[in-house]
């Protein structure tokens, strides 16, 4: 060090460790750099050993016998063996058992500690040698043995510290801790703000090889005290390439290492492609052997029979500070090269990030459609985004696959989801891919990026047509050509599914999402289809079908937590549907406990909002529900997919019911008189809204028109008929209500989609059960026999009406808290006040003023009437 070049820093946790250790075995492993060396001898100045025997392997041994020849000798400099040395040095040489001819060298000692450094020299019968050790560490009871090396395996292997045969110190341990940095920086340099002590960790990363290059390249000529090391850190990287330099070049194999620096895991093929002038192919293993060996890296497992070479993090992360250095064309070259084999090899993240960062937006759009058809749950992934944030809006454009990741990235996070429409309206344009040699995959890929984004800028209509392009393209495909796309068809299907649905062509959508399910030749792919096909089946009302579909879900297909995230957000809603289906509303619920969907972020929300509403409403809570709804759609951006649809059309009736149950009629007309194409899915609710405020004359006779409304499903067309047979039933149509109820159990089964039966106020329940029991079909009565929760009480109450003067009063009751404060407000006398004020009561089931005004405002009772 510039200040104080002979002293050693004391590294006291590491030393701690030493002192502290079981085993009497030590190896301290790690590649060059790591400081090794000096660890052991500051800790060694200050061991408590009688006897310290230093022997450091300065050249290559060939053998066992010529390892512990240079063990012996340095025994015998220590003076422990005196006279005896040549005859052990004689007896080792014949010996099947060296360890035992040197544990009497060490006999006598107290507590010697031996010490053998660079270990990793020795390249023939290490294994030999590494079980003399240990049994060396067993005849002679207090003898230390610690040994350093570059290696990790053999002795470093991580199985001996496992089995607590050694201690094991590998180069996480020997990296420097904030806080040592700052002592090192102490120690030798001059005082530096705690924020700059930082500032350096986090660049090295604690290598302390790093960490001294910072101080020797922050020192002055004239030999005084080191300035603070700069936070321009050029300059230690130099010294610690320059280090890696002359150590790799003594192995020739500087310029291999940096052109394989560039991925961050290689096989012998691109190792060759990257570096065909530093190495012939026929040495690449023994290039990368020997340089495992000497602990610059190691082989990793990477698929079943294959390997890849990892270089360690350190030593890359300076390798790539000389390819920055790298012509332009020279850089695209590697990095090309390197993102096409790690996509081609599964690692689509790592070759995402490369192909961004050198601009290589083609290679990167390539790429992006490899994660798409892999893994769903990625491409919309924080992961993914991150790397696709630095593409510039040119490239979006030219290439809408990556707009359309950066899209799906936002749209998942719900502090960016206002951000993704800006990219949607980009791959919502595609028409063919940008790229130079298309597959069919990218077609496929583009055809549903365009339809996805269309359905999530909410506009459904182009979505379906959208999807119904897609759907020709992928059944024009040649048989023979089909495998090509087939991982991807799933996937496709159940998307374009979906937009089919939301647009009201439901047998369309049942026929694809049947495809999707077929066409899946894995569990994992089979499942996500599934669950597409569970959710929308169980809101349609077809329970029976969707009850058959929930069967085929394989619960070991799914990945590791998988089943709990967005893929499985349809299946998740269908599950509840079911158990809405038998009024078993905390179960429900209970489907979306401990679940990871952030609902506000998925293409489900109008589903999973139709669940909650009808959920609470089986519990008593609509006019909590209902509010929290209503709130959420009043947000901007919106929630997905709430634009006019048939999703978004059945969320409007189950929150107009859910008014209705509050007894807010005001609210509930208000979202009946909003436009829709899908009149049908609030015809239930119209009805509703007319038989609660008594008017089964008006119900019936808008019955008609009510069921012909377009963009029903099997659900809401028996609700309608279930709701028009209670007014049939009202004005005394007895036979009009039978067959109304008979009809309405042909569309959903006797045991089928019965949640409907939860809008009937409970008088007409009751006479309709009645009826059935006496003049319906067996199936009628099961349909109507199962329990259902009292959402409506009696038939005309629910909505809660007010007098102009009853509503005067309570306006009144705002400003003024007194009866005589009322009455003179209001140019009244106080006994018509205490009138009006008994009759609102009586309404609003209350018995407080503070409680009239609370209900006043959950019912609008305030606005103008």
């Amino acid at each position: 060090m510039p200040a104080h070049p002979s002293v050693l820093l004391h590294r006291h946790r590491l030393h701690d460790l030493l002192d502290q250790s079981v085993s009497r075995l030590t190896v301290i492993s790690g590649p060059s750099g790591f400081g090794k060396t000096s660890l052991v001898r500051a800790w060694a100045e200050t061991s408590t050993a009688s006897d310290l025997v230093w022997v450091t392997l300065e050249s290559d041994l060939d053998s066992r016998a010529a390892f512990w020849q240079t063990v012996l000798a340095g025994v015998g400099r220590a003076g422990l063996v005196g006279r005896s040395a040549l005859a052990l040095a004689s007896e080792i040489e014949e010996s099947d058992d060296p360890a035992a001819v040197l544990a009497r060298g060490f006999s006598l000692c107290r507590t010697p500690l031996l010490v053998v450094d660079a270990y990793e020299r020795l390249r023939t019968t290490p294994e030999l040698v590494d079980a003399d050790l240990a049994r060396l560490a067993q005849l002679v009871p207090q003898l230390r043995i610690v040994v350093t090396t570059r290696t990790s395996s053999g002795l470093a292997s991580p199985a001996r510290s496992l089995r607590g045969e050694v201690q094991l110190l590998n180069p996480r341990d020997l990296a420097f801790t904030l806080a040592e940095t700052a002592d090192l920086l102490g120690a030798f340099a001059a005082p530096m703000p705690d924020a700059a002590a930082s500032r350096l960790h986090r660049a090295t990363r604690g290598y302390p090889l790093a960490l001294r290059a910072a101080l020797l390249s922050s020192a002055p000529l004239d030999g005084s005290l080191p300035s603070p090391p700069s936070a321009e850190l050029d300059g230690w990287q130099r010294l610690v390439a320059e280090d890696l330099r002359i150590q790799l070049q003594q192995r020739s194999a500087y310029d291999f290492v940096l052109a394989t620096s560039v991925p961050p895991y290689f096989d012998a093929d691109l190792a060759v492609a990257l570096a065909p002038q530093a190495a012939e192919p026929a040495r690449v293993k023994e290039i990368l052997d020997d340089l495992e060996w000497h602990g610059f890296g190691r082989w990793i497992p990477f698929a079943p029979g294959t390997q890849v070479f990892q270089y360690v993090e350190s030593l890359r992360e300076v390798m790539l500070v000389e390819v920055r250095g790298w012509s332009r064309p020279d850089q695209v070259r590697a990095a090309e090269s390197s993102a096409i084999w790690l996509a081609s090899h599964g690692g689509y993240e790592a070759a995402l990030e490369m192909a961004v960062g050198a601009g290589l937006f083609g290679v990167a759009a390539w790429v992006y459609a490899g994660v798409v058809g892999t893994n769903q749950d990625a491409v919309s992934s924080n992961l993914v985004n991150r790397h696709l944030t630095s593409v510039p809006s040119k490239a979006l454009i030219n290439f809408p696959a990556l707009a359309f990741g950066r899209g799906l990235a936002c749209f998942r996070d719900p502090s960016l989801r206002g951000a993704a429409a800006e990219f949607f309206k980009i791959s919502a344009e595609w028409e063919r891919p940008k790229l130079a040699s298309p597959t069919l995959a990218h077609f496929l890929l583009g055809h549903l990026a365009r339809t996805v984004s269309l359905r999530l800028l909410g506009r459904s209509e182009e979505s379906a047509r959208a999807a119904l392009r897609a759907l020709h393209f992928n059944d024009a495909v040649p048989a023979a050509e089909r495998e090509v796309v087939a991982d991807l068809q799933p996937m496709v299907l159940r998307n374009l599914a979906y937009s089919l649905y939301l647009e009201g062509d439901l047998a369309k959508a049942r026929e694809v999402a049947s495809r999707a399910i077929a066409t899946a030749a894995e569990a994992t792919a089979r499942n996500h289809s599934i669950a597409h096909a569970l959710g929308m089946s169980a809101f349609e009302g077809w329970v029976d079908q969707a009850r058959s579909v929930q069967a085929q879900l394989d619960p070991g297909g799914w990945r590791p937590g998988e089943e709990c995230t967005h893929v499985n957000a349809a299946g998740r809603i269908g599950e509840a549907i079911l158990s809405l289906d038998t009024f078993d509303h905390k179960a429900a619920l209970a489907r979306f406990e401990g679940c990871g969907v952030v609902f506000e972020t998925t293409e489900f929300w109008p589903l999973h909002a139709w669940v909650r509403l009808h959920a609470q409403l089986g519990l008593g809570n609509s006019g909590a529900e209902a509010r929290k709804i209503a709130e959420q759609l009043q947000r901007r951006p919106m929630p997905p997919c709430m634009t006019d649809n048939l999703a978004s059309a059945a969320v409007g009736n189950a929150l107009a019911i859910a008014w209705l149950a509050a007894g807010n009629g005001a609210k509930a007309a208000a979202l009946l008189r909003r436009p829709t194409r899908f009149g049908g899915q609030l015809a239930p609710a119209a009805l509703l809204a007319k038989l609660a405020a008594g008017d089964a004359d008006a119900a019936w006779k808008s019955l008609a028109g009510q069921e012909s409304q377009p963009g029903h499903t099997a659900r809401s067309r028996a609700a309608t008929l279930t709701l028009g047979a209670a007014a049939a039933h009202r004005l005394g149509h007895q036979e009009s209500a039978i067959a109304l109820l008979e009809r309405a159990v042909a569309q959903v089964g006797a045991t089928g989609a019965r949640l409907h039966l939860a809008y009937l106020p409970t008088d007409d329940l009751v006479d309709l059960r009645a009826l059935a029991a006496r003049r319906g079909s067996a199936d009628l009565q099961a349909h109507l026999a199962i329990g259902v929760p009292a959402a409506f009480e009696t038939a005309s109450n629910a909505v809660v009406t007010l007098s102009e003067k009853e509503r005067a009063v309570v306006a009144a009751m705002v400003e003024h808290p007194t009866r005589s404060a009322i009455a003179a407000a209001l140019h009244i006398s106080e006994n018509t006040v205490k009138t009006h004020l008994q009759r609102i009561y009586r309404k609003l089931g209350v018995n407080s003023q503070a409680a009239v005004l609370e209900r006043a405002v959950e019912l609008d009772l305030l606005d103008a009437p």
